[in-house]
């Protein structure tokens, strides 16, 4: 019992550790950073401005939320993260004048919500896994990838909209162990209303957790049987407090923009009113109305890579990347991961089952490994519908990756050539799952030859994540700015 509870204070003081270290990571970024280096923030802070000097949302099409050059603004799209900021300056106003305080203390609503995404993550690491090395694998890879921990230093909502992807996926995964009982019903209520509330690109979740939870309760081991109270009654609840979080807002919208409730037509039409001749929907270059093919916006213009690279790190204006040796070691750490991610799991069960029959009796499973872990080749008991129930739920992931991909390509295509990672980084969850599931096909095969070889392919991809990060932000993000 001795060894067990220091075992469990340990695991304690490791994880206050980390979330120290991810606090002081943001809060770096947060407070070095020049006001309006970050994309778009001196826009977006328009938005917060006006809710701290008036204590009222503002219209769209407000003059003094519009966006110089392009017309229209940030007002039109969810603010809920605009609208906490908001008042908290207006709040902290009654005692200071500062800007640079100010502003410090908007960032920092986000920089709260990149430590609760890193909590988030940890409970869907310690959901998947059991093992503490891929654990800790799975969650450095998120949180620390550099463009993560920037997008939680300033003014956004894509903060928010991080968070609520952690909280959703979360769900949907204890899902898979228990079910929806009343605190599954409750979180995932609140991460669609912050998901709703935050940025459109990320809404392709929503529908996800929309599928996976009716697939929850429709069988089809015996033509289609349907758990029609359940499903109702859990669905009639999680509906009634999304309402209640999101319904004023989309309300407002109709009441403001003619029945518009998204308001992207308003604001197009606004655009369309304010925007210079440059700027203009109308009038503007675009890759659609230029008359070029998609394939040539996305293989002649170098948009694949401009994509992928700001997906890893590149901060401030775009113009500060990190090490070259970085992007090229992640890139083929993903093709790497991914591939064995799709590794037939017939396979590896073959070869699991060779090194078992090769074990003497008595023998201990490898370290790292505990025995269950061993004998059913990490396979995660629990899965809802068993192998069919965990391909629909990576099914529901691949979908919401796709629709986040697609909304970022169509805008680029159709609206403004913007090749920016932060467009897509709401995958990086689902995503880095599916890498960390190559990781842990990789580690079983490296200790059916050394029982030592997983944990070191865990250690080693750690202290990369780890040493990619510090060189982001000590050698190329400070310098910059110091």
């Amino acid at each position: 019992m001795g060894v067990l509870r220091d075992k469990k204070k340990r695991g304690r003081v490791l994880e206050a550790v980390f979330y120290i270290v991810v606090f002081a990571s943001i809060t770096c970024f947060a407070m070095i950073q020049t006001y309006g280096d970050p994309p778009d923030e001196i826009n977006r802070f328009k938005v917060v401005s006006y809710i701290c000097r008036y204590g009222t949302l503002p219209h769209g099409a407000d003059p003094e939320v519009l966006l110089a050059g392009y017309g229209a603004s940030y007002a039109f799209q969810p603010i809920l993260t605009y609208i906490i900021q908001g008042f908290l300056l207006r709040f902290l106003c009654l005692f200071t004048d500062n800007g640079y305080m100010l502003l410090l203390a908007a960032r920092m609503v986000n920089v709260v919500f990149g430590v609760l995404m890193a909590y988030f993550v940890r409970k869907i690491a310690k959901e998947a896994w059991i093992n503490p090395y891929i654990q800790w694998t799975f969650t450095l890879l998120v949180v620390f990838l550099p463009q993560n921990i920037f997008i939680h230093s300033y003014v956004n909502t894509d903060s928010m909209a991080m968070l609520s992807v952690a909280i959703i996926f979360y769900v949907l995964l204890r899902a898979q162990r228990v079910g929806f009982d009343r605190r599954g019903c409750l979180l995932l209520s609140v991460g669609i209303i912050l998901c709703a509330m935050s940025y459109y690109n990320a809404y392709g979740m929503i529908l996800a957790a929309i599928l996976l939870f009716a697939g929850n309760y429709i069988h089809l081991d015996r033509g289609v049987w349907v758990e029609w109270k359940p499903l109702l009654r859990k669905g009639f609840y999680i509906s009634l407090i999304v309402m209640l979080g999101i319904g004023w807002w989309f309300a407002r919208n109709a009441v403001l923009y003619n029945g518009d409730i998204i308001a992207m037509n308003a604001r197009r039409e606004c655009a369309i009113l304010t925007a210079t001749e440059e700027f203009n929907p109308l009038t503007r270059f675009t890759y659609q109305n230029g008359g070029k093919s998609l394939g040539e916006m996305l293989f002649d213009t170098g948009y694949m890579t401009l994509l992928r690279d700001s997906f890893i790190a590149m901060f401030g204006p775009m113009l500060i990347p990190t090490h070259g040796l970085i992007y090229i070691y992640y890139k083929r750490l993903w093709i790497i991961t991914c591939a064995a991610a799709l590794l037939p799991v017939k396979k590896i069960e073959v070869v699991f089952r060779k090194a078992r029959e090769g074990r003497k009796q008595g023998d201990k499973a490898p370290s790292g490994m505990n025995e269950r872990e061993y004998n059913v080749y990490g396979e995660r008991e629990g899965w809802k519908g068993g192998r069919k129930g965990k391909a629909f739920f990576y099914l529901c992931m691949a979908l919401f990756c796709a629709i986040t991909i697609g909304l970022s390509i169509y805008y680029s295509y159709t609206w403004e050539y913007q090749p920016q990672g932060r467009y897509i980084l709401p995958v990086l969850i689902p995503f880095m799952y599916l890498v960390t599931v190559g990781i842990r096909k990789i580690c079983w095969l490296g200790n059916t030859i050394n029982a030592r070889i997983g944990k070191l392919i865990c250690l080693g991809i750690m202290g990369y994540v780890m040493a990619a990060f510090g060189y982001s932000l000590f050698i190329r993000f400070l310098p910059y700015y110091l």
